[in-house]
């Protein structure tokens, strides 16, 4: 199967970047479903469990922050956090020799390339937050 982020999209690429961002993790999150559902039963309801239940977590924290403009901020802050413990657990699961060393990298490039994005889009939040704080620039004419 191909890797989460090399298959093209299933549909036209939306606009913005927050429905990219959630457009690419619902992939990924299907992706890590199916991989996750191969592993041995003894782990399956362990370190599967926890990285299933993150990742569909971050998909729900990524339509709250799509629709709630007051905790944007804070909820792309969290899903950043809930990005690093899969890092982790992905760790974990490679020591344990669970993931092939390819679908390992998949995962690894996946999660990193949402990170990058979620980086972006609470960068530009800040700007304009920023933006919207200092008023009009100087030497802007009034209303």
């Amino acid at each position: 199967m191909n890797a989460p982020w090399d298959a093209p999209s299933r549909g036209p690429q939306r606009a913005g970047e927050e429905l990219l961002v959630l457009q690419k993790w619902e992939e990924f999150t299907s992706w890590l479903l199916l991989h996750t559902a191969k592993w041995p039963k003894s782990c399956r309801f362990t370190l599967a469990q926890r990285l299933e239940n993150h990742a569909l977590d971050i998909v729900e924290a990524l339509v709250s922050a799509r629709y709630d403009p007051r905790g944007r901020l804070q909820i792309l802050r969290e899903v950043n956090l809930r990005l690093e413990r899969m890092r982790f657990l992905f760790r974990i699961a490679r020591d344990r020799g669970l993931p092939s060393a390819r679908s390992f990298e998949a995962a690894m490039r996946a999660i990193d390339e949402a990170g990058r994005m979620l980086h972006g889009w609470r960068q530009t939040l800040e700007v304009a937050a920023n933006r919207s704080v200092a008023g009009p620039a100087a030497g802007s004419p009034s209303p």
